[in-house]
């Protein structure tokens, strides 16, 4: 399998929250497009067979107007064919969603859509800074069933601090009744560059104690799980036959070509990105060069540590045999420790965190690092 992802990098507003590039969209999109164009005849050699996935990201995808997403999947034909997809996502904001809108990407051979909803609370929309109502959110979510999309994914976010444990049931009840094909849950991080990073700084805000998120992602595993959705890594819940596949590609380190500014690649033992600069980005491919950015080869513990810290976000976990039989061993007591803990579960060759552990599987999985 391979992937394929294109970061759109622009959006009408940005969230508080948030600290993926982007750009405000007035005036450079055609700009972008055209070096885009450049960029995708550029590389594409870097897949060895044609892609198994797309996913249109950023950014917000569904600021692109029909001319713009028509250029865009026609130069991707063009370059890599795309008769072998067997998943095409487009991340959309309720906001933007009109029926005209959804059956152009259907017409453009979208299959699945990831809506950003984050929340069913008007006032905690409003200090997310999302541009839409619980209302819009509903009927954008109609809209996109009345058009024929049936492999739908909601967004939802926990644990800050304007969220209680009614509010957020209310969440969860709100997106079951929707009933979409796949929920995916994030705790929300203070990230530096961000607005709320910016308002800690300040000291303006403050996380919530971390028992208090525990409780949280604790209530939506029970209530997810007592709905029908299966828990398949630690932000992602899919009701049988849809999980993500493109993201869960990321999990096995299979290869993937990331194409606009900030996007990143991996080859199978190099990772590439390109610069988060819009401007830098359009320069140098009109001139005729490559996107600027950077590449690491990874060393042997660099793929071992990769390999334990995306392996086991799943809750298959991961297979040792894959792993470095010479750091293997050295992680041997690191593994045997965190069993006995009850931090992971051993079977065979396969090692794998709880479900009930998984909210601390940050610690568990460095704990074995080398």
């Amino acid at each position: 399998m391979a992937g394929l992802y294109v970061h759109i990098p622009f959006c009408s507003s940005f969230c508080l929250y948030c600290d993926f590039y982007s750009e405000l969209a007035a005036g450079k999109m055609d700009g972008w497009i055209e070096a885009l164009s450049l960029e995708i005849s550029r590389r594409k050699g870097f897949l060895h067979t044609a892609p198994s996935t797309l996913y249109l990201g950023g950014g917000t995808p569904s600021l692109l107007s029909a001319t713009q997403l028509h250029r865009l999947m026609g130069t991707l034909r063009d370059a890599f064919g795309l008769d072998a997809l067997e998943e095409a996502t487009i991340e959309v904001n309720p906001d933007d969603v009109t029926a005209e809108k959804a059956a152009l990407w259907r017409e453009a051979g979208f299959d699945r859509v990831s809506m950003g909803v984050q929340a069913f609370d008007d006032a905690r929309l409003r200090w997310m800074r999302r541009r839409h109502t619980s209302e819009e959110a509903r009927n954008a979510f109609q809209i996109l069933r009345a058009a024929g999309f049936d492999n739908i994914s909601l967004d939802l976010i926990f644990g800050y601090a304007m969220l209680d444990g009614e509010s957020w049931s209310h969440d969860i009840d709100e997106v079951l009744t929707l009933a979409p094909e796949h929920i995916s849950c994030y705790q929300m991080s203070i990230e530096p560059g961000s607005a709320l990073g910016e308002l800690a700084a300040a000291g303006r805000y403050a996380e919530p104690q971390q028992e208090v998120c525990a409780e949280e992602y604790l209530m939506l595993q029970q209530r997810l799980g007592q709905a029908g959705y299966q828990q398949y890594e630690i932000s992602n819940f899919a009701r049988e036959g849809f999980r993500a596949r493109h993201n869960s590609a990321y999990w096995r380190r299979e290869p993937y070509l990331g194409l606009g500014p900030g996007a990143h690649s991996f080859d199978g033992s190099r990772r590439f990105w390109n610069d988060s600069d819009l401007d830098g980005y359009i320069a140098a491919l009109k001139a005729g060069n490559d996107a600027p950015g950077s590449s690491e080869t990874l060393s042997a513990t660099d793929v071992f540590n990769e390999q334990l810290m995306l392996g086991l976000r799943t809750l298959a976990g991961l297979d040792t045999a894959l792993l470095d039989a010479g750091l293997l061993i050295k992680a041997r007591p690191a593994i045997e420790q965190a069993a006995s803990r009850g931090d992971l579960i051993v079977e065979g060759t396969c090692i794998r965190i709880p479900a009930e552990r998984l909210f601390v599987s940050d610690a568990i999985v460095s704990a074995l690092f080398q």
